[in-house]
Formats: C-alpha cells, structure tokens, sequence
C-alpha cells in the first residue's frame, strides 16, 4: 500500500468502525473522533438504553451514521453477536477499537479472589482477543484493516493495588504484538495505544479513593497535567487510517512523558 503525504494521510471517510467500551471517556471520545473524520461507527456498552443514547448524541454532533450495541466483553457469544451486527449494518469492518475494560477496585495481591481475577482478565483480555480474531478474518476477506487494543501505561510496569489490572493490559500488549504477526499476510495491522492519565471517569473513580491522586499522577508525567479524552483522537487517527500503513506490531504511548 503507498499513499500520497499529504493527500488525506489520515483520512477515514466511509471506513467502517468498532469502538468498544464507547459510550463514555476514551471510548466515547475515539467514537466521536471517528465519526467526526468521516467513519461509520457501532459503538458498544453493556445496556443497550446507554448505548443507543451515546450514539444518537455522537450522530447529532457530527452528522455521522453512528450506531449503538449492547455488548459485554466478557461474554464470547455476545462478542460474536457484535461482529455479525457490524457487518451486517456495514456491509465490512475496517477498524476495530478494542477499548473496554474494567478496574472495579484496588485490590493488593494478597486479597485478589478467583472471582475478581476472572473477571477483569475476562473483560480485558479474553473478550478483545476473541473480538480481533473475528474481525481479523472479515478485514483480510475484504483486503485488509487496523485493529488498535486500548492498553494502559500500567502495562510497562505494575503499581500496588493494580496488578490485576496492570498485568491483564500487559497481557493483551502482548497479543497485540502476537495478532500482527499472525495477521499480517491478510494485511490487518494491529497496533496498541498506551494512554498514560486522562480524566476518565475510571480516573475520577480512583481520584475519590486516595487523597491527592490526581496532583500526585499529573506530577508523574513531564507536562505535569492530566489529559482530557478528545487528545487521544490523534493518535487514533494515525493507526487507523492509511497515515500508518507501515506500522504494525507497534504501542503507542500518549501519556505527557510520564514513564
């Protein structure tokens, strides 16, 4: 693939997209980028009121056909559902943006349950890896696609109290860079996004836990600030449109210097 720098590098118009976990923070924020640069959206969440509320507010704001699906990533039937809904409405699936994921609580090492353990690795890592295997196969039948895995700087190195959630966003780093190997003859790229604090509400969750949080985590990072959801649309943009068409197997940090 070649493309003409500076020719609508980082163009989307009438792809057609997957944004899991859309209806709020980064999720609802890559949707709506997106549909602003021209996409065709499914955008998922658990209750489909939620959902179809978050696409008709992204659709009245950007004039883009954006579409909402109930999904629980932790289920593989209903991953299968959303697949067959995405394409059957689009006719092809050209990006998939596997952004949901859960952190319920901290939890140190010592008291982490089966049942927290299983659930978290059930949401982050096993339902984003079935959901890009199934897209895979649609975007190399119809000549190929981008796949971007939503991961967490936490995946380059744990914290206290977050290793479940930590350790499953590793997990699923890695099975980016096993997904790109494995699917580049069908020209499915597979890149992943490491953001570093944005003010989610994931993050203000957090914040209402720990006196101080947000100063402490702005401090972490070189630009000493913590990020709002829309700056994360760039860096979307290059791994889903031609912009990035060498790049695969790759993470991509947005996270103001922090290390």
């Amino acid at each position: 693939m070649t493309t003409k720098a500076g020719s609508g590098l980082f163009d989307v118009s009438g792809k057609a997209a997957i944004v899991t976990g859309g209806t709020r923070g980064l999720g609802r924020a890559m949707a709506t980028g997106l549909a602003r640069a021209g996409a065709r959206v499914v955008l998922t969440g658990r209750r489909q009121p939620g959902v179809d509320a978050a696409a008709a507010e992204i659709a009245a704001d950007t004039g883009g056909d954006v579409r909402g699906f109930a999904c629980h990533m932790g289920e593989w039937s209903e991953i299968d559902e959303l697949v067959a809904h995405a394409q059957g409405a689009f006719g092809r699936i050209d990006v998939l943006v596997n952004n949901a994921g859960i952190n319920p609580a901290f939890m140190p090492v010592t008291e982490i349950t089966s049942e927290f353990f299983d659930k978290l690795y059930a949401v982050n890592v096993k339902g984003p890896m079935r959901l890009a295997a199934l897209a895979a196969g649609h975007m190399g039948e119809a000549g190929g696609g981008s796949i971007i895995n939503v991961v967490t700087v936490g995946a380059y190195e744990g914290g206290p109290g977050i290793g479940t959630y930590s350790s499953s966003k590793a997990a699923l780093l890695n099975f980016t860079k096993v997904m790109a190997m494995e699917w580049a003859e069908r020209r499915v790229r597979v890149n992943a996004i490491a953001p570093g604090p944005f003010l989610t509400d994931m993050m203000k969750g957090a914040a209402s836990n720990a006196q101080g949080y947000l100063d402490a985590t702005a401090a972490a990072t070189m630009q000493k600030r913590i990020a709002d959801p829309e700056e994360i649309i760039g860096a979307l943009l290059f791994l889903a449109s031609d912009a990035s068409s060498y790049v695969t197997g790759e993470d991509l940090r947005v996270a103001g210097g922090m290390r």
